[in-house]
């Protein structure tokens, strides 16, 4: 920053203070929210907007006290971000982007007010920067474009990643900051710091790595947890207040920090750019208290901030920014668990609640992940046993229900290996094409975990001949015959075998040989219809939901080892056997079978 820059932020000051009796954008020191005003703010036309003028922008970088930057036009890309949707790109100046070493991600949504007709008038807020950190060229998403986001219709214009500055104006934007026109290029939609709780440092990870591979535009962080339970009085946003979009709420929070924009007759407008894009959309809307500007000269900083009251619900999500129906909270998804660990005794209960639908997968699994994590203290091998129902609606609003229990071990992970199939299976389950499928709750409460690893390996299918059970490649039998095997398990957490008995009946209607396996049921896939993987489809299938969920329903337990026979070239299953063991089952046997007519 030079020294000719300090009158601007001055000037900035004094345009704060009329903007301030104008729109109730930030309170004296030490005032009520009470006195905060929601009007609607007067909204310069982009056509107004000129080269040279002089403006000031609101954002909070420490607490709930709104702090200002000195904002100075450069120019305006027409048609940036799509058909229509142009963006203003203004020169940052002042104390706090100095302090924050220039623009920071969270800054989204700041609104920048310019004096006009001797009125100060919302211009746009701040959307989009320069790749990297320390700049302080900044693009503004037009407030004409925010301001129809609360008559909403459908947005038409695509998303862009990267807006190319055409060269006559990188000179100009050069000129005013001091940047090279190499250093200028293009802007980009500016990132989202996303507060996650109840992540250790490794669910941190997983979900960086998550992002990196999708390209997402999120810095997350670890933050700090907020309730879903609803407070006695939802609480009150300003113009320049931090906002917090939340996917999720409890134990996991996952909410994308930002800056509200403005609030008008009873809804907050914010971001000045997507969040995820969906459209319509539910999420929580909530406060946040702003911790500090995180400073990262090469990747850019960004806002640190814990998400906080509730302020209403999340309705739009759109390409010039989100939109909040201020009051009450949202209702979501619920995920309730209760973990143990065998070996200590120790026991926690936790809930997380998922109000993004579309993110209920990913909460499952993280939720179950970081509580198995937290409850056994420690990274590693074990053995767990489990017992979860996943409730939903269908079309019509029609309830199911689907109650499962089951076993695993792992000799590297038990944390991971307890919970992918539940996640897994929540996330088939709502992706059914057919109906409208929800998932309106999931309750796991049982999920003992212990370090030791019990495992029972298939080593032996044995053969009754008569009188006694014998080894055989080949077996036959005729419809409506019992063939009875004999599998020969050897555990991996003791000494010795174990013979485990399996009457098989081959089915009356029979036609055609196949073959014979003996399966632990921690190596039994679900035998999913046909419609969910339909490169796979060899045969006609029942295409229902019904059908779906019964195979989930009849899947065998981790514990179980099952004979099945299959007949034909498609292996169709025909008939199946199963007894449960005290430990997970897994590997397994096959033995071809004639059919003698």
């Amino acid at each position: 920053m030079t020294g000719a820059r300090g009158p601007r932020a001055i000037a900035g000051l004094v345009a704060l203070t009329i903007a301030v009796a104008a729109w109730g954008v930030a309170p004296a020191a030490g005032s009520s929210t009470e006195s905060l005003t929601s009007e609607c703010p007067t909204i310069l036309p982009l056509g107004q907007v000129t080269t040279g003028m002089k403006g000031t922008a609101v954002s909070v970088v420490r607490g709930r006290t709104p702090s200002t930057m000195s904002a100075e036009v450069l120019g305006i890309l027409r048609d940036a971000v799509g058909p229509g949707r142009d963006i203003i790109i203004a020169d940052l100046s002042g104390p706090t982007v100095t302090a924050a070493g220039g623009l920071w991600a969270g800054a989204s949504g700041s609104p920048v007010f310019f004096r006009s007709g001797g009125q100060d008038k919302l211009a746009g807020a701040i959307a989009y920067g320069l790749a990297g950190g320390g700049s302080t060229l900044a693009g503004l998403t037009p407030a004409e474009d925010m301001q129809a986001l609360l008559g909403l219709g459908a947005d038409a214009a695509a998303a862009t990643a990267a807006v190319k500055i055409p060269t006559a104006l990188a000179a100009r934007i050069a000129g005013a900051t001091g940047l090279s026109i190499a250093e200028i290029g293009s802007l980009t939609r500016l990132k989202t710091p996303l507060s996650a709780s109840g992540l250790t440092d490794r669910g941190l990870r997983q979900m960086q790595r998550a992002i990196d591979r999708q390209g997402l535009p999120f810095i997350p962080y670890m933050g700090g947890s907020a309730s879903g339970n609803p407070t006695n009085r939802p609480g009150q946003l300003r113009a320049g207040d931090s906002f917090a979009a939340a996917m999720s709420l409890g134990d996991v929070t996952v909410a994308g920090i930002g800056t509200t924009t403005f609030v008008c007759d009873g809804q907050a407008v914010a971001f000045g750019h997507p969040f995820n894009w969906t459209g319509e959309t539910t999420m929580a809307a909530r406060a946040a208290d702003t911790i500090t500007i995180v400073k990262d000269p090469i990747f850019g900083g960004f806002k640190l901030a814990n998400v906080a009251e509730s302020v209403g619900v999340l309705t739009q999500d759109r390409l010039a920014g989100i939109v909040a129906e201020l009051g009450d909270r949202p209702t979501g998804s619920p995920i309730t668990s209760t973990v143990t660990d065998l070996d200590t005794g120790r026991t926690r209960s936790g809930r997380s609640e998922a109000i993004f639908p579309e993110f209920l997968p990913f909460l499952s699994f993280s939720h179950l992940f970081q509580n198995i994590d937290v409850t056994i203290d420690r990274i590693g091998p074990g053995s767990s046993a489990i017992a979860y129902t996943i409730r939903g609606t269908r079309d019509g609003g029609a309830t199911w229900e689907l109650t499962r229990s089951t076993r695993y071990a792992d000799s590297f992970d038990i944390s991971f290996g307890s919970v992918l199939e539940l996640a897994s299976t929540a996330e088939i389950l709502e992706a059914f094409p057919g109906e409208d499928v929800r998932v309106t709750s999931i309750d796991v409460p049982k999920l003992d975990v212990k370090q030791a690893v019990e495992q029972y390996d298939v080593t032996r299918v044995l053969v009754w001949n008569g009188s006694r059970y014998v080894n055989r490649r080949l077996v036959s039998g005729r419809p409506g015959q019992t063939i009875r095997l004999r599998a020969v398990l050897r555990p991996t957490h003791t000494t010795g075998t174990k013979n485990v008995d399996l009457p098989l009946r081959v089915p009356s209607n029979a036609r055609r040989s196949g073959y014979i396996q003996v399966l632990g049921g921690g190596s039994i896939s679900p035998e999913i219809p046909c419609f969910i993987f339909e490169e796979e489809c060899v045969e006609e299938t029942e295409q229902s939901f019904d059908s779906l969920l019964r195979a989930f329903q009849n899947q065998p337990p981790g514990n179980a080892v099952v004979a099945q026979l299959r007949l034909g070239g498609a292996e169709t299953l025909r008939a199946q056997a199963a007894s449960e063991q005290d430990a997970v089952v897994s590997g397994g046997r096959a033995i071809g079978f004639r059919l003698i007519r």
